[in-house]
């Protein structure tokens, strides 16, 4: 079984004819839970609605709003379309992967799409197992917009399932189906808040974005040598997470480890520190205004709090400046988006930095 399952099909495009699909699928549209929630989605002719009103799926913050059965013989195929409202912004990937793993749901394959500013998107192939002894196929995609009404965002997955057995024969309908859904009446920013612009004066001129629950606070001792600066993110009376950042004039320092020294010397010299961060790693960047970028990950021991956050590592540097960047804040877990919002926050700041327009590198022909 999981040799077999590792080579299950993953179309990523259309194979069926087009007639095929003229003569075979129909489109329908879903519109009784109001305008944000509202979606049109091309089914096979014998896949109809048995469920329309809203139902909870298993107290994991899921509420189903569609689901759609074959009506005849053939082989047994399900769809179901749910949604979650947050306020925060987050990638819809980081979303549907713990809703996934809540659901008991193995992804055995995927494909990562990045949209140009709304963060990454999720095309997963998974394998679940039921207690009556089914082993069923399922593909989810996921999009998320903006709530006019309330703020925030809906996020949205559309999930579309059969046997096992019958996968191989139904994959190319199941692309169909996860492929070719969308809002009827999308906004125009799929995005759970506004962004809200950082502009400094520094060795060079420093521009990016954060989302709009973030607070910023500037160090009074700022120079055009070093600077530092603090993004916090704060719900209620609580802090969710921080964004420490220290900004260096190019000839300050000499390379990636010496930033990553400097910047954290303010927390090894206390007594009961100590970090399990991985090395530095140079990555890829698609902003054209990064020349290089470098990351590193792992958590912080604050032996005297008792207080074990976890960290993410950004450093960037341009022709004129490093640029670090600490996000601090709670470790992955099932039980908040804390992670995610952290992740996301830190994301937008490197696609946006000194690229406003998200504009992406060009790929060279090598």
């Amino acid at each position: 079984m999981e040799e077999s399952k590792n080579k299950l099909s993953f179309p990523v495009k259309q194979e069926l004819p087009k007639e095929f699909l003229k003569k075979n699928f129909w489109k329908c549209l879903y519109t009784s839970g109001g305008d944000e929630l509202s979606y049109w989605v091309i089914l096979p002719n014998n896949v109809k609605p048995v469920k329309l009103e809203p139902i909870p799926i298993n107290d994991i913050g899921l509420t189903c709003i569609g689901q759609y059965v074959r009506i005849d013989e053939s082989p047994y195929l399900e769809v179901q379309v749910a949604y979650e409202h947050f306020p925060y912004e987050m990638n819809a990937s980081g979303w549907i992967i713990k809703k996934l793993y809540l659901l008991q749901e193995n992804i055995i394959d995927y494909r990562a799409v990045n949209g140009k500013s709304t963060g990454k998107y999720l095309d997963a192939l998974t394998y679940k197992k039921f207690p009556n002894g089914d082993d069923v196929i399922s593909r989810v995609t996921v999009l998320k917009d903006f709530d006019m009404k309330r703020g925030g965002a809906n996020y949205f997955c559309i999930k579309a399932s059969c046997p096992f057995s019958e996968y191989e024969k139904l994959s190319n309908h199941i692309f169909q189906i996860t492929a070719n859904w969308d809002l009827i009446k999308k906004t125009d920013w799929q995005m759970a808040e506004n962004l809200k612009p950082f502009f400094v004066n520094f060795s060079e001129e420093v521009k990016f974005y954060v989302p709009f629950s973030w607070e910023i606070t500037y160090n009074v001792h700022n120079t055009n040598l070093k600077s530092r600066f603090v993004f916090a993110h704060n719900i209620g009376d609580q802090n969710k997470g921080v964004i420490n950042a220290f900004f260096y004039e190019i000839t300050t320092v000499k390379d990636a480890k010496e930033v990553l020294k400097k910047s954290l010397k303010r927390i090894t010299d206390l007594n009961g520190f100590k970090n399990e961060l991985s090395g530095l790693v140079k990555s890829k960047t698609a902003n054209p205004s990064i020349d290089e970028l470098y990351t590193a990950d792992g958590l912080f021991f604050y032996e005297k709090e008792n207080f074990t956050p976890y960290a993410h590592i950004t450093i960037i540097k341009t022709k004129k400046g490093w640029y670090y960047f600490e996000s601090i804040g709670p470790k992955p877990n099932l039980e908040n988006y804390y992670w995610e919002i952290n992740k996301r926050c830190i994301e937008l700041i490197q696609d946006s930095f000194n690229n406003l327009e998200f504009k992406k590198r060009e790929e060279r022909n090598k």
